[in-house]
Order: C-alpha cells, then structure tokens, then sequence
C-alpha cells in the first residue's frame, strides 16, 4: 500500500494563510473604496448656533400665551455631496419629543422649531438634538 502523502505541511500551512489573509485585505480595501459612506455617519452632523426666541400674546378678553420659535444651523464636514438628514428633536422641559427633517448641502443646511400652545402653559424648551439617519445623494 502506498504511503499517504502529508497535505498539511509546514509550506502549505504557511500558504494557505497568506492566501487568506492577502484575500481578506484586498476584500477589506475594495469595500471600504466601493463604499464611501463608511466614512460618514450621524456623529458627522452637528446642529450649530441655535437660537431660540419667544413670544407673548397681550389678549384682554382671553388668556395670553407664549410662542417659541427657534432656527439652527446643521453642519457637515463632508461638501461633497447633499445629504437629507432625520433629526431627533427632544424637548426635556416639556418632556416631549419629535422628528424633523432637513436638507443639508455644501456642508450646511437649516432646522426650525415651533411650540405654542392655547390650551396651557408651557415652558421655555430646553432641546436636545440627535442626528438619527441620513440619506446621501449626488448633487
């Protein structure tokens, strides 16, 4: 009977190895290349000098209520392209919390906010806001 020969060798072994970690690097760099969004995520958007201004009503035959109204800057580093932008809006005064949207190109677009009430009081808002998702798309 013929002696079986040895597949796994030291050579071989050694192989096999730089074959799949050669092929794993080059998988690695043509992702990373074919898909540029990698680079940005919500962390690269940030809502820039937002100012907040108030209102009150001066009514003599119903109750007087308060407007806030704010605006704010929402920038990226990225200019490259436009990006549509879904903003957490949260109102830790008021405890509430909403959603608003907003275009951002050449590395710069513009939120509002709106708060009244007739019905009761509310406070002044004290916002916190959270880039939840983008969508990128040419210019």
């Amino acid at each position: 009977m013929a002696e079986k020969e040895k597949i796994f060798t030291k050579g071989n072994i050694i192989t096999m190895v730089v074959c799949i970690a050669a092929s794993l690097l080059i998988s690695l760099v043509l992702f990373f290349v074919s898909n540029t969004n990698l680079l940005i995520n919500n962390n690269s958007f940030k809502v820039d000098s937002f100012t907040l201004n108030s209102e009150t009503t001066d009514f003599a035959y119903s109750d007087n209520y308060t407007t806030y109204e704010g605006e704010g800057v929402v920038t990226c580093w990225d200019k490259s392209k436009s990006y549509y932008v879904l903003i957490e809006v949260t109102d830790e005064a008021n405890n509430s919390s909403d959603y608003i949207t907003c275009l951002v190109s050449d590395g710069e677009g513009s939120i509002t906010t709106y708060d009244t009430t007739a019905s009761k009081k509310i406070n002044k808002p004290d916002y916190k806001f959270k880039v939840v998702g983008f969508i990128p798309f040419e210019k």
